[in-house]
């Protein structure tokens, strides 16, 4: 069975955590604590939501309180460390919130969203503002190619038009 790591228990760690069970992954989400925050979900996110829900089936991943230390990918997948007990390697980490060492793994690209197993899902919803959307395309991307790189691609492809051009005003 293949293994995920969600760093993060927002809307979008959970909707991947969610979608990727659903296609008999084995998932751990790491949560930092409770999220009260109101979350509005409309346009593609609203249908997003609607499809999650529609699809049944008992699901069950671990949450744990842990804090990621370290990534070190390999050829086949990613050795995580935690704070809080052994060394864990998955096939893929899928970071929804930043997390440790995921910014810093050797010639990750500013604007790149993936890299050698790890999928920087939170950088990919600051673009696009549509978490439940690049949530569902990253689980899909692995429903329909079974090479990570492979995946990776079609999933940047998929949801770089739908990237936001911010522009930044400078206060004086």
């Amino acid at each position: 069975m293949a293994t995920a790591l969600v760093v993060g228990a927002g809307i979008s760690g959970l909707a991947t955590a969610l979608r990727l069970t659903r296609s008999a992954w084995d998932v751990v989400v790491l949560d930092h604590g409770p999220h009260h925050e109101t979350v509005r979900i409309s346009g593609p996110d609203r249908h997003a939501a609607k499809r999650l829900a529609a699809l049944p089936c008992a699901l069950h991943y671990e949450t744990r309180h842990s804090t990621v230390t370290a990534l070190c990918p390999d050829r086949f997948g990613v050795t995580v460390s935690f704070n809080d007990r052994a060394d864990e390697w998955f096939d893929i980490v899928v970071c929804a919130q930043p997390c440790c060492a995921a910014e810093r793994l050797p010639g990750l690209r500013l604007q790149a969203w993936s890299r050698d197993h790890v999928a920087l899902l939170y950088r990919a919803v600051q673009d696009t503002g549509i978490p439940l959307c690049a949530a569902e395309l990253l689980a899909d991307a692995f429903d329909i190619h079974t090479d990570d790189h492979a995946a990776f691609a079609w999933w940047e492809t998929t949801l770089k038009p739908h990237s936001v051009r911010r522009t930044f005003t400078r206060v004086r």
